[in-house]
C-alpha cells in the first residue's frame, strides 16, 4: 500500500463511519474510495479535498494528508527531490550577506595562543570542537592568508558559517572539499540537493577560491576509523567524527604531507561538482555557450526581459563603451541575440517583489548597474505588454512565485535548460554585485533533478496561475500608463 494510502485507511477507520456513508455525503462513488485504498486508483483533487473536510481533520492531519497525495501524484522520488530543490531556494533567499569583517574581528586573540594549546589535543563536545576548529582556521590565515585547506567532512557539519566569516574578510585562502553521494539506480538525490544548498553561499563569496569535488559510495558502506574525516590545514591535522563531537588535532608536519598526499590521489579519481567563471568576459562566455535554443528556464526576482533586449534597445541603455571592458559589447548583444532566438518552451518564474521594483525603478538587477541604465517608463510598460502578450498566446510560460511557498534568492538568476545544464549568475543584489560569479553545476542528478522540478512549477501550488499572472502583469501596466 502507498502511504496516502495507508493514511487514508488509518483517518477512516478512526472516524467510525462506513466508507458508503462517507462517499453518499461527499458525492463520490463507493467503489472509487475502495479501489484507492487498495492502490487501485488515483483519487481526484476534489475528491480528495471533500474528503478532508468530511473528515473534519485538524490542521496538522489535513497537511499530512495533502503531503502524501502530492507524494502519491508526483512519485516518491520525484516528490523528494522537488521538496529539496524548492526547501533550497527559500533556505538561499533567507542568507543575508553581511559587510565585510575587519582583520581583527577575523582573528581573535584567543587565536595567537593557538600553537601551544592545540599540539596534540583530543576536543570532545560539539561547541568545543566547533570553536576549535575557528581558532586553527584563524591562525593559519594570520600565519598565511593565501593558506590552502583540504577537507573530507561529514553530511550536514555546519563548516559554512566558518569560512563564510573567512571569506567575507577578503581573504584569498583556497579549499578543496569532498562529498561522497550515495551510488545506485535510486533517482532520489536530495543529500547531494541539500549539500549544493550548504555550499552556494560559499561559492559565491570564495569566487573561485573554494573547489568541492564528489564520488560515489554504496549506501550500505560504513567506516570502521571512529574519527574517519579530516580537515587538512598548512600546519595542522584535524580528524573528526561522524556526529562531530570529537576532534583530535595534531601538530605534525609528517601526517600533514601524508594525508595532504592521500587527498589529492582522492581527487584523481573525483569530478568536480561545479565550475566557475568569475569575470564578466568569461561569465556571458559560459551563458551563451549553454543557452538552448529547445528551450531554457529562468528563475530569479524580476522577469527574463531578455527577449525583448534588441540590438536598439541594447545600444540605448549600456552606458558608454568606457566603463565595459574591452570587446564586451557585441558579446552581449550575441548573448541576448540567442536568448531572443530560443524558439520554445521559454519559461521565466519570478517574484511579486521583483516585478514591483522593475516597475517603479526600471533598473535590470541581473546585470552590473554601473553598465545599463535604468528602463525609461515607456520601455518599462513595452516590456510588460510585450512579456503579458507572450504569456497570453503561450509563447512564454511566465509565473509569479507563490512568496508563503516559493521564495527566489534576490541575489541569484538560475538557468537550467532542456539538455539539463544548470547554471547561475550573481545579481546586482548580491554584496559583490552583479556577474561576479557563475557557477555551473556540474553533478548531472541535480541537474535532472532542478529540470524536473522547474518544469513542473507551471502547473504547482508553488506559482501563481496563468490567469493571476497576467492580472498581476495587468495591474502593473495600469500602473505604468497612469504615469505616461
Amino acid at each position: 500500500m502507498s502511504k496516502f494510502s495507508e493514511y487514508l485507511k488509518t483517518l477512516i477507520d478512526a472516524s467510525g463511519e462506513p466508507i458508503s456513508s462517507i462517499a453518499r455525503s461527499i458525492g463520490a462513488e463507493r467503489t472509487s474510495i475502495h479501489k484507492a485504498l487498495k492502490d487501485e486508483r488515483v483519487l481526484s483533487s476534489k475528491t480528495v479535498h471533500a474528503l478532508a473536510a468530511h473528515l473534519q481533520l485538524s490542521l496538522e492531519e489535513r497537511q499530512e494528508f495533502f503531503r502524501l497525495y502530492d507524494m502519491l501524484l508526483q512519485g516518491e522520488d520525484h516528490w523528494r527531490n522537488r521538496t529539496a530543490v524548492c526547501e533550497m531556494l527559500n533556505h538561499l533567499s533567507a542568507i543575508q550577506f553581511l559587510p565585510e569583517v575587519t582583520e581583527t574581528e577575523m582573528i581573535g586573540a584567543s587565536a595567537r595562543a593557538l600553537p601551544l594549546a592545540y599540539d596534540y589535543k583530543l576536543i570532545e563536545g560539539e561547541y568545543s570542537v566547533q570553536s576549535a576548529l575557528y581558532s586553527v582556521l584563524s591562525w593559519e590565515l594570520e600565519q598565511a592568508p593565501d593558506a590552502h585547506f583540504q577537507m573530507f567532512l561529514p553530511f550536514g557539519m555546519d563548516f559554512a558559517s566558518i569560512f563564510m566569516h573567512f571569506w567575507r574578510s577578503g581573504a584569498q585562502f583556497t579549499a578543496d572539499q569532498l562529498f561522497c553521494f550515495p551510488s545506485g539506480a535510486n533517482t532520489n538525490c536530495t543529500q547531494s540537493i541539500k549539500i549544493l544548498q550548504q555550499i552556494i553561499p560559499l561559492c559565491l563569496l570564495a569566487r573561485g577560491f573554494y573547489h568541492p569535488y564528489y564520488f560515489y559510495e554504496h549506501p550500505g558502506a560504513r567506516f570502521l576509523n571512529p574519527l574517519n574525516y579530516y580537515i587538512i590545514t598548512p600546519h595542522y591535522l584535524i580528524l573528526l567524527s561522524q556526529d562531530q563531537s570529537t576532534a583530535l588535532i595534531q601538530r605534525s608536519e609528517q601526517l600533514v604531507g601524508y594525508f595532504s598526499n592521500h587527498f589529492n590521489s582522492l581527487l584523481d579519481h573525483c569530478d568536480p561538482f561545479i565550475s566557475f567563471a568569475t569575470t564578466l568576459p568569461e561569465i556571458l562566455k559560459v551563458n551563451t555557450t549553454m543557452l538552448d535554443r529547445n528551450g531554457s528556464l529562468c528563475v530569479m526576482s524580476q522577469p527574463c526581459f531578455g527577449r525583448y533586449s534588441t540590438p536598439e534597445k541594447i545600444a540605448k541603455y549600456l552606458r558608454g563603451t568606457e566603463v565595459l571592458p574591452e570587446g564586451m559589447y557585441p558579446t552581449i548583444v550575441s548573448y541576448f541575440t540567442q536568448v531572443q532566438a530560443i524558439e520554445k518552451d521559454f519559461c521565466s518564474i519570478f517574484s511579486e517583489k521583483g516585478l514591483q521594483r522593475f516597475i517603479e525603478t526600471g533598473q535590470i538587477t541581473e546585470i552590473p548597474p554601473t553598465f545599463v541604465a535604468p528602463i525609461d517608463p515607456p520601455d518599462r510598460l513595452l516590456f510588460l505588454s510585450q512579456l503579458r502578450e507572450d504569456i497570453a498566446a503561450d509563447r512564454v510560460i511566465g509565473r509569479i512565485a507563490r512568496q508563503s511557498a516559493l521564495r527566489i534568492p534576490d541575489y541569484l538568476t538560475l538557468y537550467i535548460d532542456t539538455n539539463g545544464n544548470a547554471w547561475m549568475d550573481t545579481t546586482a543584489d548580491f554584496i559583490h554585485g552583479a556577474y561576479c560569479c557563475n557557477i555551473h553545476i556540474t553533478e548531472r542528478s541535480i541537474c535532472r533533478a532542478f529540470l524536473d522540478f522547474f518544469q513542473s512549477l507551471p502547473g504547482s501550488q508553488l506559482v501563481y496561475s496563468k490567469e493571476e499572472t497576467l492580472r498581476s502583469l495587468d495591474e502593473g501596466i495600469q500602473g505604468l500608463q497612469k504615469t505616461e
